[in-house]
């Protein structure tokens, strides 16, 4: 089995720990190679990220475009998305035995795909669709006024905007804006209100198998994804958000516990 390393130097804080495992990998008989960038993830069958949950973000798109797994160890501060803390290497060991043996379960996790102006992009957490405050935005307004579209209807949103995650993303953004949290395997997307105008502008959740559109219909907004900007969109813009036509595969150990996991990172 090939296994690759993606170490985020800022996190790790030394190249020295990224070589320590390497060299801890090649002891155990794999096959390994270091990546210094997300966009460089290819040719192995899973890759151990050192760092925190922004880093996994990162590396998640491009490892679930080429079907290959991901393991994270948490050098970060939260680490929900993380499988262990940095201080567990014995664990680590175990985990890929079980995957390479195949007896260890694969927590697949939803994308959104999100096309704006013909540009395709991809997210694991969520998609924000957000009043733009920069001081050289000469549309900004006080109020975003979005239409969000299912097949189910439509919705007017008034406020600082709306998000629509998956469940991964229900733990992030979505959450600390009134979400529910969602477990990690559920079909389903959510699309929640950030600040809105109206009482009655509530979190709602989709089947991921529903298409959406989010037009601004008064104001000027920007695009998100995974806290990421990578768009502006002028009032009378419109984006399309459905489910990615692949999966972020997360190895899990034995005995993973979600609800504690909740508990544990989530409360403090």
């Amino acid at each position: 089995m090939k296994v690759g390393i993606l170490g985020k130097l800022d996190k790790v804080e030394s190249v020295e720990i990224i070589e320590e495992m390497q060299t801890f990998l090649q002891e155990l008989g794999y096959e390994t190679v270091r990546f210094s960038s997300h966009t460089e993830i290819e040719g192995v069958d899973v890759v151990l990220v050192l760092g925190g949950d922004g880093t996994i973000l990162h590396a998640a798109v491009p490892a679930a475009q080429k079907g290959i797994k991901l393991i994270g160890i948490n050098y970060g501060t939260l680490g929900f998305l993380t499988e262990y803390e940095k201080n567990e290497r014995t664990r680590v060991q175990e985990l890929l035995s079980a995957v390479k043996e195949g007896t260890c379960r694969i927590v697949k996790r939803s994308l959104l795909e999100v096309t704006i102006r013909d540009r395709v992009f991809y997210a694991l957490n969520e998609i924000a669709v957000q009043r733009d405050t920069s001081l050289n935005s000469t549309l900004s307004t006080q109020i975003l006024r979005l239409e969000f579209s299912a097949q189910e209807g439509k919705e007017m949103i008034d406020g600082d905007g709306l998000l629509i995650c998956t469940p991964t993303g229900s733990t992030a953004y979505s959450l600390s804006a009134g979400g529910a949290i969602l477990t990690p395997e559920v079909p389903v997307f959510m699309m929640t209100p950030i600040c809105a105008f109206s009482m009655r502008s509530r979190p709602i959740v989709f089947s991921n198998e529903d298409e959406f559109a989010v037009r601004i219909q008064k104001g000027n907004g920007i695009i998100l994804l995974d806290g990421k900007v990578v768009a502006s969109l002028p009032e009378g813009g419109e984006i399309q958000v459905k489910k990615a036509p692949f999966t972020a595969n997360f190895p899990v150990q034995e005995g993973s516990d979600f609800f504690a996991r909740i508990k544990n990172k989530l409360n403090g």
